[in-house]
């Protein structure tokens, strides 16, 4: 390299570096910072992206990607410390959660009537549901019958019943046709009682009866420390929901309605949001111009004071440096 050129890149290196520290520094990230809002402003976004890149984007880096051991053990291990923190003893459930929101959030759920609605309704009029409280009533009849109850002595003329009663079933015993007309009746008038009691059910979830009752749960919970609930999750149980969370997720990502789903909403937003400026995209998410730098500065400071300590960014300045001060073209320049 030319003596010149070489005292060249040294000198070149030092304002570099010179540059990167300080109140330079700050002058630096203002500056620049200041000059990409002005360039991010002017600029849509779909002229720096559009759907489909942004789609082949997530589907490469999110939806291709299997969930690494090590990323479900961190994972898991913050989980676990989040619900054993000691400060969910100290700390009330009012303290993360006010009462205005509660209600708020209590009455949107409320007000869901019709998912309520269909949702007793599927509940009440399950067969399997059905079938099992027509079994235990079933059950209990045929119980009733053919023990012997203290009832008997007491109450006049309920031995002989009772002694019936026990004849029947033991003739059960030996006559399915006895026991299977006892138990369709038994099903025909569950279901029944079935549909009567969805209807009571249904009076007793009233908006105003449930708004009542999740006042009185907000009154019973809100002085209640956090650990109340975290206290009888153990590890092993975070560590299998976490497993189960990410089977879902390894089936639902290779799924085609996830993948059409995605390209669908990608679409809809560059649809409705593509045509504004770029910096109105980081603006909606706090990131104004008055901000930006500030952050841009706490993010970037403690990076290069590193760098600079460990000597790598002078090294890498020095590579780009000399690829031009070592170059055909400069030593032509400088006669040498």
């Amino acid at each position: 390299m030319h003596t010149t050129a070489q005292a060249l890149l040294e000198a070149h290196t030092r304002h570099v570096m010179s540059q990167l520290s300080g109140k330079a520094l700050d002058a630096l990230i203002a500056e620049e910072v200041a000059q990409a809002c002005d360039w991010l402003a002017a600029r849509p976004v779909t002229a720096l992206a559009d759907a489909q890149r942004v789609t082949d984007f997530l589907l490469r880096n999110v939806f291709a990607i299997t969930p690494s051991e090590r990323l479900l053990d961190q994972i898991g291990t913050l989980a676990t410390k989040a619900l054993k923190s000691p400060l969910n003893a100290k700390t009330r459930v009012d303290a993360i959660l006010s009462a205005d929101d509660y209600a708020m959030i209590a009455d949107r759920i409320i007000a869901l009537e019709d998912v309520r609605t269909e949702l007793v309704h599927a509940v009440m009029q399950n067969h399997e549901i059905t079938h099992l409280i027509s079994d235990i009533i079933y059950n209990g009849i045929k119980n009733y019958l053919a023990e012997n109850s203290k009832l008997a002595n007491k109450v006049p003329g309920v031995g002989s019943l009772l002694k019936v009663g026990k004849g029947m079933m033991e003739k059960m015993g030996t006559d399915s046709m006895v026991e299977n007309a006892l138990k369709n009746y038994v099903r025909h008038n569950t279901r029944a009682t079935m549909e009567m009691s969805e209807r009571l059910v249904l009076q007793a979830l009233e908006s105003h009866k449930l708004k009542a009752t999740s006042q009185k749960i907000w009154q019973h919970v809100h002085a209640k420390h956090l650990d109340i609930a975290t206290k009888h999750v153990s590890e092993k149980q975070v560590r299998e929901v976490v497993e189960i969370g990410e089977a879902l997720w390894n089936h639902f990502r290779q799924t085609k309605y996830a993948h059409a789903l995605l390209g669908e909403l990608v679409e809809a937003w560059f649809a409705k949001w593509g045509g504004e400026p770029a910096l109105t995209v980081l603006e909606t998410i706090g990131l104004d111009r008055q901000r930006l730098p500030g952050e841009v500065k706490l993010f970037l400071e403690p990076l290069l004071a590193e760098l600079v300590t460990s000597g790598q960014l002078e090294a890498r300045v020095r590579v780009h440096l000399e690829a031009f001060y070592g170059s055909k073209e400069v030593s032509g320049i400088l006669g040498g």
